[in-house]
């Protein structure tokens, strides 16, 4: 979600439909990001719903993240065999493990709006915190209440309290 706009999207940057951004139910956009900027939340819920094509979990690793697959599943606390053998069979997630998915793409885009820049907010969400009990951020989005939290973190930031 923008932090400057009250709709969740940049001034001046239309968001493309939801229909134009997948081929065909729980793809995920080309552009990742352009998954954040649909227009309506609930296009959003029904991807997730979808569940995405494994191989976005590749993607975000190692285009989003600069990091081993097996990294980013471990912090999602998913199983790796179960995953690595949905991308090589071209199979979709599940919708928990979308969500997960979801989670970090979310986490990513208001790390690199606070941070202005995208090298520190994905440094950020690997750096362990006092606050989330010695864990990086990326580690407590395998729930909605580490997501929460990680994400007050980010909210304190823009607020003058340090993170």
């Amino acid at each position: 979600m923008s932090l400057n706009h009250p709709t969740g999207h940049r001034p001046g940057r239309k968001a493309a439909p939801a229909h134009a951004l997948v081929s065909h139910p729980g793809t995920l956009p080309a552009a990742m990001d352009d998954f954040l900027v649909l227009d309506a939340p609930l296009a959003q819920r029904q991807l997730i719903r979808d569940g995405f094509e494994a191989r976005v979990i590749d993607r975000v690793a190692r285009e989003l993240l600069h990091m081993p697959v097996q990294t980013l599943l471990f912090s999602l606390n998913l199983p790796s065999s179960t995953i690595l053998r949905k991308i090589q069979r071209q199979e979709r997630l599940s919708p928990a493990e979308s969500d997960r998915v979801a989670r970090v793409l979310y986490l990513r885009r208001l790390a690199t709006e606070v941070f202005e820049d995208e090298a520190r907010a994905i440094a950020w969400m690997r750096r362990p915190h006092a606050e989330l009990g010695g864990l990086s951020p990326l580690d407590v989005l395998d729930s909605q209440p580490g997501y929460d939290r990680a994400r007050d973190l980010l909210l304190r930031v823009i607020h003058g309290v340090s993170a």
